[in-house]
């Protein structure tokens, strides 16, 4: 009898993670690589891409690699790039809202993130006074107690202070490289073909702004990695509704909203798909069901609600502060990123002009304020505007930008298209299932393959909507950042995964597939080139 060994890659992932973590955690120490010059640094880069990019060639011209060995690679290569980054870049670099920190030895507290951090770190407790009098004191605070007590734990080892802090960024970069293991997971939850979870994998390991999250010290890392692990827990509850799958999910978004509300954008897709599984099982007429499924949600809220909700609760009763950026921090006529001034349909509507010459972000509204150029300036080199940069890297973003404008609309298009024409065949009783595991089609198969297919476009429309309605409620240019739409990444790699069979089907499909792949190559490839070449790192 064959018998099917466990695909342990996602562990892999995992294992690979942490282990380059600690690493990259005493590399961080060593001056040799650290006062190196910039040059040497792309050297040494380029030596090892070349030495692992040789080996990997190899290993497929001898057809040695199946579909596990692929995605480990292409992991690999996602975790040298930002490792090579969080080298190159220290903590001031393409950072938001960073701050100071002044050391344990003071009594001063800091605005900011990394002063958040410190604060935590030197007093050992939350802060006691209105954590709306200081910026970035208002966000919840899971990912700076992790990192308090990370800091904590080198200062008992003997690492200097300085350089403790600037290994804030290691605890980032693992959540950067979870996020690919956990991608690995929905995949094989998802219709995407065993064989093209590579190309869906590569979009998550190699975009840059998962390479900046990785240096980043601000807790939207974390927050993305808890509400991957939500997305992932939701689409396995939707296979198997179990008291384990529901604990999970209330956990990830639980914690996930107590890192950064803005997570709570999943409650709404999850609070649906709950509901049609209620109303399905009463239809049904199953007593017992119902209750159990009943039951089921009451745990969820018991969990989920008080986690996700007390560092809201906390500041409604200490303080009397409701949810919100604090007013401090929103000086409209003194900034130079407000966008209030001008119309709905510039800031929404299709530009004129793609600013294609320049595809870095100008952060003042005069320059640019449409929302979507914003978007994807931002996805790829975040909000920096160099100056002095050389001909031909320039050359490289425009291209970059260029490609990332096609990648984006083309596989948001795909996604919304594919989803909805699925969903009402599903609704007609004429859905042909697309699996790689099992292609006997029953009708519990078609109610859970739609359940999925209606919370992934629930999730995404529910994201954009959010989004937009960011955009007017803070009307900044930095309120358009990329940052705020990053986990869009996860639909835009299901819709890769799917396109590459789907797209197949005649010429003129064929050739779509090949301009998206190779906008997908230019963006990515073009992208990392930039960060590699580009000298003020």
């Amino acid at each position: 009898m064959k018998t099917t060994s466990k695909d342990n890659t996602a562990l892999k992932i995992v294992i690979l993670s942490l282990i380059s973590g600690l690493i990259l955690s005493v590399c961080q120490g060593i001056p040799f690589i650290v006062n190196a010059s910039h040059g040497d640094h792309v050297f040494a880069m380029s030596v090892i891409i070349a030495i692992s990019i040789g080996l990997f060639i190899h290993q497929m011209a001898n057809q040695t690699l199946n579909t596990e060995a692929k995605c480990l690679w292409v992991s690999f290569f996602g975790i040298l790039t930002r490792a090579y980054y969080i080298l190159m870049a220290d903590i001031t670099f393409l950072q938001n809202d960073a701050g100071t920190y002044t050391g344990f030895a003071t009594d001063t507290i800091n605005d900011g993130h990394i002063g958040y951090i410190e604060y935590i770190y030197k007093f050992g407790s939350l802060p006691n006074m209105d954590p709306y009098q200081y910026f970035g004191y208002y966000h919840p605070p899971v990912h700076h107690i992790i990192e308090a007590i990370w800091l904590t734990i080198q200062r008992l080892i003997g690492v200097n202070e300085s350089f403790a802090f600037e290994n804030l960024q290691i605890p980032t970069f693992i959540y950067s490289c979870l996020c690919m293991a956990v991608m690995y997971r929905i995949l094989k939850l998802t219709t995407v073909e065993k064989k093209y979870f590579p190309i869906a994998m590569t979009i998550f390991a190699l975009h840059p702004r998962m390479m900046v999250l990785a240096g980043s010290v601000n807790n939207d890392c974390l927050a993305l990695l808890l509400l991957v692990c939500t997305i992932w827990r939701t689409l396995e509850w939707l296979k198997d509704d179990s008291l384990k799958n529901i604990i999970l999910i209330a956990l990830s978004l639980g914690f996930g909203m107590i890192t950064k509300l803005n997570v709570a954008i999943c409650a709404f897709s999850i609070a649906c798909l709950f509901l049609i599984r209620l109303v399905r099982c009463i239809k049904i007429g199953n007593l017992v069901e119902t209750k159990k499924l009943f039951i089921k949600y009451v745990i969820f809220g018991v969990i989920c609600v008080p986690i996700g909700l007390s560092y809201i609760v906390r500041n409604l009763i200490l303080f009397g502060e409701k949810p919100g950026i604090p007013s401090p921090a929103i000086i409209q006529s003194e900034s130079v990123m407000y966008t209030g001034d001008y119309s709905v349909w510039s800031i929404l509507g299709i530009p004129n002009d793609l600013m294609i010459g320049w595809p870095f972000h100008g952060i003042s509204a005069a320059y640019e304020h449409n929302t979507w150029i914003i978007l994807f300036k931002t996805s790829l080199f975040a909000e920096e505007y160099p100056a002095g940069l050389n001909d031909y890297v320039l050359s490289v973003a425009q291209i970059a930008y260029i490609a990332a404008m096609i990648v984006g609309i083309g596989a948001t298009l795909y996604f919304f298209t594919d989803l909805l024409t699925n969903l009402m065949r599903n609704n007609k009783g004429t859905l042909k299932l697309v699996s790689t595991e099992d292609s006997n089609e029953t009708s519990m198969d078609r109610k859970i393959y739609g359940d999925k297919n209606l919370f992934l476009l629930l999730t995404f429309t529910f994201m954009l909507i959010s989004y937009c309605m960011f955009i007017f409620k803070y009307p900044f240019t930095c309120s358009s950042d990329f940052r705020y739409m990053v986990a869009c990444l996860i639909f835009i790699s299901i819709a890769y995964g799917k396109m590459q069979t789907c797209l197949k089907k005649n010429f003129a499909s064929k050739k779509l597939l090949f301009l998206l792949n190779f906008a997908l190559g230019a963006m990515l490839i073009g992208s990392n080139i930039v960060f590699m070449f580009w000298n003020v790192l």
